[in-house]
């Protein structure tokens, strides 16, 4: 049977890929707050933009009414 020397160092390759991972997930996590608020903010435009189009959708409804009444009546 051989034997094989263990080699007892890390490999700088390693050390590289190890110190990048952790630099990458702390501009990850640096980075989610931002991006949580113009997510929350879109929402909120959105949730506004909808409630806009159905208080218009309403108002051009009653305006029908009103102008179609004014013209028969």
């Amino acid at each position: 049977m051989w034997h094989f020397n263990r080699h007892s160092q890390v490999s700088p390759e390693s050390v590289a890929a190890v110190r990048d991972a952790e630099k990458s997930l702390k501009e990850a996590q640096a980075g989610s707050v931002p991006a949580e608020a113009k997510l929350i903010e879109s929402r909120r435009v959105t949730e506004q933009l909808k409630a806009h189009n159905r208080a218009n959708a309403y108002s051009d409804l009653i305006e029908g009414i009103v102008l179609g009444r004014l013209r028969n009546g």
